[in-house]
């Protein structure tokens, strides 16, 4: 018969404090890495990471006594919860979406003062055409300059295909036009909407990098480009001579 080998006192303490330390270790790396992924500011990543360790204390002691909700809030980290210990996680950064709560509506979406803020938003709460149309009426406001300023020192590639393309799905989408009752960045109606969407590209055109931006849009962003201009000669927003200096500028003309 083998003796059973005893582990002396001081190598079974390390050998807990190795284990509770990887724990804590890997408790903290996934709430970096989540409130990475949520593009949170400082404070909201500090809190996080501060507590990632945490778990409730209200639970029942007795693993055979806890419900299905109890073992999912014994599972989660602090930051899932209100001081309250209800279920919803930490106070995030304007703009930001969690897996914990679905994303923001028109309703409590506020207009960007950045550019940073403006792309936070752009790609964690607006996720559908609609969505992403409304978000630069408000975004754009109801006096120019606002675009220009907000991009002043870049706009790139990326973001100035994706704005051209969500214009152009907002204004003319499969074919149609505004109504006359249809409001969009302070204007009504289909003309003088199709008016602050010229003034909106007109204002992109004057941005940081711009000319680098348009040579890096896509053949789909081209396309739409096109389209959008031909609508708002359509309505009555530009004359030809104006739409073929914006699709020019744009380079697709």
């Amino acid at each position: 018969r083998v003796a059973r080998m005893s582990v002396p006192p001081k190598v079974s303490r390390e050998l807990a404090d190795a284990v509770q330390e990887d724990a804590l270790r890997a408790a903290r790396d996934e709430a970096k890495h989540r409130a990475v992924r949520q593009m949170e500011g400082y404070d909201v990543f500090k809190n996080m990471v501060s507590v990632a360790h945490l778990r409730p204390h209200n639970l029942p002691g007795d693993a055979s006594h806890m419900t299905a909700a109890d073992r999912a809030a014994a599972r989660a980290p602090a930051f899932s919860f209100t001081p309250e210990g209800r279920a919803s996680g930490p106070a995030s950064t304007p703009g930001a979406s969690t897996s914990l709560t679905p994303a923001a509506d028109a309703a409590s979406i506020r207009a960007p003062s950045s550019a940073a803020e403006f792309e936070k938003t752009w790609r964690r709460s607006c996720k559908s055409a609609d969505a992403r149309w409304r978000y630069l009426g408000l975004t754009a406001g109801t006096q120019e300059g606002r675009i220009a300023k907000l991009f002043r020192v870049e706009i790139n590639g990326t973001v100035l295909s994706e704005l051209v393309a969500a214009l152009a799905a907002g204004y003319a989408g499969d074919g149609r036009s505004p109504r006359d009752d249809d409001e969009w960045a302070g204007a009504r109606g289909a003309r003088a909407i199709g008016e602050r969407v010229r003034a909106f590209l007109a204002e992109l055109a004057t941005c940081g990098r711009f000319a680098l931006a348009a040579k890096l849009m896509g053949s789909g962003a081209r396309e739409a480009m096109r389209t959008l201009a031909d609508a708002l000669v359509a309505n009555g927003a530009v004359d030809a001579g104006a739409a073929e200096a914006l699709k020019s500028a744009y380079g697709c003309g």
